[in-house]
């Protein structure tokens, strides 16, 4: 694959998020952009699609002891995307907390029965 800078600019994972936003782009082009750039032998893709492919649905559950196990991945990586994956956990999980779950008819009785005498 070649080198990012060797890749037109409209398809570069920057450039097309500022153009088109984050909805245009992959899984795989979001990380490149987190990561920022590849090691030698592996441009920044490549090595977005290799995290991809092997944690895959356990993206939101890899460490960063799993991460350093992937090549080319050394601590500042492994703490970059651990760190972003901890700040997204955190803002759903906040949001999480402010919604109301109706699972069965007794919880909708339950939410609406001060509204009975209205």
């Amino acid at each position: 694959m070649p080198k990012i800078k060797d890749i037109p600019k409209i398809d570069r994972p920057r450039e097309r998020f500022l153009q088109k936003g984050p909805d245009a782009l992959s899984k795989s082009d979001l990380l490149a952009i987190l990561l920022g750039s590849g090691i030698k032998g592996k441009n920044v893709r490549q090595l977005s699609e290799n995290i991809i492919k092997k944690f895959g649905k356990n993206f939101l559950n890899i460490t960063v002891n799993n991460l350093l196990e992937v090549s080319g991945i050394g601590q500042v990586k492994a703490l970059q995307i651990a760190s972003a994956i901890s700040l997204v956990k955190r803002f759903y999980d906040e949001n999480k907390t402010n919604e109301i779950v109706i699972k069965n008819s007794q919880d909708v009785l339950s939410l609406t029965y001060d509204l009975r005498d209205k």
